[in-house]
C-alpha cells in the first residue's frame, strides 16, 4: 500500500491551495509523476513550450561553463522572461502571490542588486588597478630598453669591444640587439632573430612591436653613422616578471577582427575565440585563495604595437586577487572612484525601493477599493437592483471577482427579462400552433380507387412543413406537398402563405376554356407570387400532383422536392421529374410528368426531415434505408405504414433538439 498525492487545482479559486492525501495501491513517486504528468497537460502549449525552453538554456549554460565558456548564461534570462510571460496570469492573479512579489521587491532584490553591483564594481575596480600596475612595470621595461638600446650606441660610436657590449645588454635579463658601426654590424648574442633593425621601425623608436607573429619590447637607437637595434621577446618568461607577485599575464592577443575572448564568472577563467578556434587559458603556478572572498580577478591592459603596416591594437591578458591588489595600496585617485560607485549604487537603490513602495501602495488601495466596490453592490442587490454594476479596477484576482459579480448580477437580470419574454413567446407560439394546425386537412377525401393518409410532425412548435389534398370534384382530387426554407415561426408564415395561395389557384385560377389547371402552371404562378411577396433569401419545395380518379392517372410537377417513392410489386423506384424550387426566381416555367398507378401501388411523398435524419455517428438515414421500410410494410394499413416509419426515424435521431420537420404523406391504388 502506498500514499498519492491528488491536487484540485482550479483558476482562482482556493481548491488550487489545497491537497487531498488517498491512500493507494500506487507507490509514492508513482503518485507524484501522475500529479506532475497531469498539471503538464493541463498546461497551455505556449506555457509548456516555456517550461521546455527554461530546461534548456539552463543546461546550455551550465555545459557552456563547465566547458569553458560563458555564452550559455546570456540566454538564461531570456528563458526567465518567456516563463514570465507564459505564467503571468497564473502567477499575479493570486492576490497572495502579488504580495509575495512586492515583498521579494522591497527586501531580496535590493539585497542581491547591491551586493551584485558592489561585487561588480569591485572587479573593475581591481581589475583596472591591476592593469594600471603592469602599465607602469611594461613601461619601465620599455624604458630600460630604450636606454640599452642608447648606452649600446654610444658605446659602439667610441669603438668599444664585444666584451663592453655584452656587459651593457646583460644589465636588462634576456636582452637582445643588433650594433651597426662603421658599415660593420654585430649580432648579441650571434644567433638573434634579426640580422638587423626591420626597415619599418624608425630611429628613435621605443615601444612594443610585432614581427612573425611574436610581440617584443624593442628600441631602435641612432649616433651619426652608429645605430644600436635592442629588443626583448615578450615570451612567458618575460610575461611572468612583470609584476610576478601581484598581477600574472597570462597572454597577449591581437586586437583585430579575427580574436576574441570572454572572462569567465568571477575571473575563474579565460576563453580565447583565435580564427574561429576556442582555447582557455589558465594561468599555472597560481596560490591557492586564501579565503572565499579571494576570488580571481580578470581583467586587460590595451596597448599599441607596431607592425610593417603600421600601428595595431594588442591586449595583454591579466589575473590577480584582491588580497594581493590589496597589499599594494590604493590611491587618493581611486578612492574617489569609488566613491562615486558607491553613489551611483545608493542611487539605484533608492529608485528600487521607492518602485517598491509604489507597487505597495498600488496594491493596498487595489484591495481596499474593490472592497468597498463590492460591499456598496451586495447593499444594491440586497435591496432587488439587480442592474447595478461596481467598477473593474486593474487585471487582477479582486478585478476579477468584481467582473464575476457584475456578471452575476447581469445574468440574473437578464433570465428575469427572458423568462418574462419567453413566457409571453410560448402564448403566442402556443396560438400559432393551434392556427397551423387548422390549415391542414382535417379529414380525408374518399375516392373510389385511392387511399390516402398522411402525417406532419414538427421539429419545434411550428412547422415549415405542408401538406394537403384537395378534393376538386368527384373526378379530380390535388395532392400536394412542401417544405419551405428554415425553421421556426418565419417558415410557418410562409407555409401558410403557399397554402392559401394554393387553394386560390385551385379555386379561382381556372378558364372557361380549361377550367382545371395544369400542375406545371399551378406551379409557375405559386411560384411568382412567391417571389413577388418574399424576401430574396426564402423559398420553398414543392410536389404537386393531380388525381384522376376514373383512370388512376397521377399528373405532377416536382418542383425541387424529393422524388417520391413508389413500390410496385414488391420494388421500390422514384417517380421522375425536377424543377426549380418556388419563389427563388421569377417567370419559372415547369414541366408535367405523369404515372399511372396500378393496383396495389404504394406511393410515399415525404419531407427531407426523413431521410437527412442523423444518428450519434452523423450517418443520415437516407432514402434507400426508407425505400426498404416501404416495401417491407407495403401491404399494411396506411396509418400502421407511417406509424412505422416515423418511430423508425425517431429512434434513428440522435439530437432530437437539432431534427428538422417529419412530414410523410402515403397513397394506394386500390
Amino acid at each position: 500500500m502506498g500514499w498519492s498525492g491528488r491536487v484540485d487545482a482550479g483558476r482562482g479559486g482556493e481548491a488550487g491551495d489545497r491537497c487531498s492525501v488517498q491512500n493507494t495501491d500506487h507507490p509514492l513517486h508513482e503518485g507524484y509523476h501522475t500529479t506532475m504528468t497531469q498539471w503538464l497537460r493541463s498546461r497551455t502549449v505556449f506555457q509548456r513550450a516555456a517550461l521546455a525552453l527554461m530546461v534548456l538554456t539552463v543546461g546550455a549554460a551550465v555545459t557552456s561553463y563547465l566547458s569553458g565558456g560563458n555564452s550559455g548564461f546570456s540566454f538564461v534570462a531570456l528563458g526567465f522572461l518567456v516563463c514570465y510571460l507564459a505564467f503571468r496570469k497564473e502567477l499575479l492573479w493570486r492576490v497572495r502571490n502579488r504580495l509575495l512579489v512586492t515583498y521579494i521587491l522591497f527586501g531580496v532584490v535590493p539585497i542581491f542588486l547591491i551586493g551584485f553591483l558592489l561585487t561588480l564594481t569591485a572587479e573593475l575596480l581591481l581589475g583596472q588597478f591591476a592593469a594600471q600596475l603592469v602599465r607602469q612595470d611594461l613601461e619601465a621595461r620599455v624604458e630600460s630598453v630604450r636606454s640599452a638600446a642608447q648606452n649600446l650606441t654610444l658605446a659602439a660610436a667610441h669603438g668599444a669591444k664585444t666584451d663592453l657590449l655584452d656587459g651593457i645588454r646583460e644589465r636588462v635579463p634576456r636582452l637582445e640587439a643588433v650594433v651597426r658601426a662603421n658599415g660593420e654590424a654585430l649580432r648579441l648574442p650571434p644567433d638573434g632573430p634579426f640580422p638587423a633593425a626591420p626597415d619599418w621601425i624608425a630611429p628613435g623608436f621605443g615601444d612594443l612591436f610585432e614581427s612573425s607573429g611574436r610581440y617584443y619590447i624593442g628600441a631602435n637607437a641612432r649616433d651619426g653613422n652608429t645605430e644600436a637595434f635592442a629588443y626583448l621577446l615578450l615570451d612567458e618568461q618575460t610575461l611572468a616578471s612583470l609584476t610576478h607577485e601581484v598581477v600574472s599575464v597570462v597572454g597577449v592577443l591581437p586586437g583585430d577582427d579575427r580574436t576574441d575572448f570572454e572572462f569567465g564568472l568571477t575571473g575563474s577563467r579565460i576563453t580565447v575565440f583565435e580564427n574561429g578556434v576556442r582555447k582557455n587559458i589558465r594561468p599555472s603556478g597560481s596560490a591557492p585563495s586564501p579565503s572565499w572572498w579571494d576570488v580571481p580577478i580578470t581583467s586587460m591592459l590595451a596597448w599599441q604595437a607596431q607592425t610593417s603596416s603600421g600601428k595595431a591594437d594588442v591586449f595583454l591578458l591579466l589575473k590577480s586577487r584582491p588580497s594581493l591588489l590589496a597589499a599594494v595600496g590604493v590611491t587618493g585617485r581611486m578612492v574617489s572612484v569609488v566613491l562615486s560607485m558607491l553613489v551611483a549604487v545608493g542611487g539605484l537603490f533608492l529608485i528600487v525601493e521607492a518602485v517598491s513602495l509604489f507597487s505597495s501602495l498600488r496594491l493596498t488601495r487595489a484591495i481596499t477599493r474593490s472592497v468597498n466596490d463590492l460591499y456598496r453592490g451586495t447593499l444594491q442587490v440586497a435591496e432587488g437592483d439587480f442592474s447595478h454594476q461596481i467598477p473593474v479596477r486593474g487585471e487582477h484576482q479582486l478585478s476579477e471577482l468584481a467582473t464575476s459579480f457584475n456578471g452575476m448580477t447581469a445574468k440574473i437580470h437578464q433570465l428575469i427579462g427572458e423568462v418574462k419574454k419567453k413566457e409571453k413567446l410560448d402564448a403566442e407560439l402556443e396560438i400559432a400552433r393551434q392556427v397551423q394546425l387548422r390549415l391542414f386537412p382535417k379529414s380525408v377525401p374518399k375516392l373510389k380507387t385511392l387511399e390516402m393518409a398522411g402525417v406532419c410532425i414538427p421539429g419545434r412548435i411550428v412547422s415549415g412543413d405542408y401538406y394537403d389534398y384537395v378534393r376538386l370534384d368527384d373526378r379530380w382530387t390535388a395532392i400536394a406537398l412542401g417544405d419551405v426554407s428554415g425553421k421556426g415561426v418565419s417558415a410557418a408564415l410562409l407555409m401558410a402563405s403557399i397554402q392559401s395561395a394554393l387553394h386560390a389557384q385551385l379555386k379561382f385560377g381556372g378558364t372557361a376554356s380549361q377550367p382545371m389547371l395544369s400542375s406545371a402552371m399551378l406551379m409557375a404562378r405559386i411560384s411568382q407570387q412567391l417571389y413577388e411577396n418574399t424576401p430574396p433569401e426564402k423559398y420553398a419545395t414543392f410536389f404537386c400532383s393531380v388525381y384522376d380518379d376514373e383512370t388512376g392517372r397521377l399528373s405532377y410537377t416536382n418542383a425541387g422536392h424529393l422524388k417520391p417513392i413508389l413500390v410496385r410489386a414488391g420494388q421500390a423506384m422514384t417517380l421522375e421529374g425536377d424543377g426549380m424550387v418556388v419563389g427563388l426566381l421569377p417567370n419559372v416555367q415547369y414541366e408535367q410528368q405523369a404515372v399511372v398507378l396500378q393496383t396495389g401501388d404504394l406511393l410515399a411523398i415525404f419531407s427531407d426531415g426523413i431521410p437527412e435524419a442523423e444518428d450519434a455517428a452523423e450517418r443520415e438515414f437516407g432514402e434507400t434505408r426508407l425505400a426498404e421500410l416501404l416495401a417491407a410494410e407495403t401491404d399494411k394499413p396506411l396509418d400502421h405504414i407511417i406509424t412505422v416509419v416515423t418511430s423508425t426515424v425517431e429512434k434513428w435521431i440522435h439530437d432530437p433538439e437539432g431534427r428538422d420537420d417529419v412530414t410523410l404523406l402515403v397513397l394506394r391504388k386500390l
